[in-house]
């Protein structure tokens, strides 16, 4: 069996369809190494009940509830926390914040999209690095978490195992930068798991060759018919169109 990268993604009711989907289907489809659970972030009801997209009628099921996620033998490499108003509420709920920051400490990678980085930062674990967020509730809410290094300008950012995202499709783009650098070649995977960093910082990936990684990301890229915009600070939706 192949040494695999395992992916939590959390899910809520009212996530945004395209900041979940978009780089899950640049991550996942085309790629033995990487799985995905979806972890429901609401305990009340049922673990495995439907959690539905912003207005569209989109659902997706939970594939497990967060005090699965939260126990001490299940192991993963990356959280993921893609954005939506459903994340208003989350904010407001410490014990939850608490949960997603022994989540987010566990991890040796964090991908965010859109609102999600505000979630992350509701948990204190920004604190001191740089992020983008959403750019039409950039002013609205940045302001609310000072301690974070907010960055405008940016189609994403990675600053030590954080990966945050722009709104919507910069997820996308966002979601190749990962498998940039997180994707290990079959002949090269090892059992040796990556290591967490104890204050966020990047660890390296056991066997991971950045040559093959991104010869892969861009296979991978042009399979899907999509041209990677590979450069974080090329972010042409900063600014408000014109009338």
């Amino acid at each position: 069996m192949p040494t695999q990268h395992r992916i939590l993604s959390l899910v809520f009711n009212e996530f945004e369809a395209l900041d979940l989907f978009g780089p899950l289907g640049a991550i996942i489809p085309r790629s033995d190494y990487y799985s995905v659970d979806f972890v429901n972030l609401h305990t009340v009801t049922s673990s495995r009940g439907i959690k539905t997209s912003l207005e569209n009628g989109l659902g997706i099921v939970g594939t497990i509830s967060l005090t699965d996620a939260l126990r001490e033998d299940r192991t993963f490499d990356t959280v993921f926390i893609p954005g939506g108003c459903g994340m208003m509420p989350l904010v407001l709920d410490p014990i939850l914040l608490n949960q997603i920051g022994q989540l987010v400490d566990r991890a040796a990678n964090i991908l965010t999209v859109c609102t999600g980085s505000i979630l992350l930062a509701a948990t204190g674990r920004l604190d001191g690095r740089q992020a983008t967020t959403n750019k039409r509730l950039y002013d609205e809410a940045t302001p609310k978490y000072q301690a974070v290094k907010w960055q405008k300008r940016a189609r994403w950012v990675q600053d030590g195992k954080f990966l945050t995202a722009s709104g919507v499709t910069a997820g996308i783009d966002a979601g190749f930068a990962f498998i940039a650098n997180t994707y290990v070649a079959p002949e090269d995977r090892q059992a040796e798991a990556q290591e967490v960093g104890l204050h966020g910082e990047s660890t390296p990936i056991p066997g991971y060759n950045q040559e093959k990684a991104l010869k892969f990301t861009h296979m991978n890229a042009f399979d899907l018919e999509y041209r990677w915009h590979s450069d974080p600070a090329d972010d042409p939706f900063v600014d408000l169109p014109s009338a």
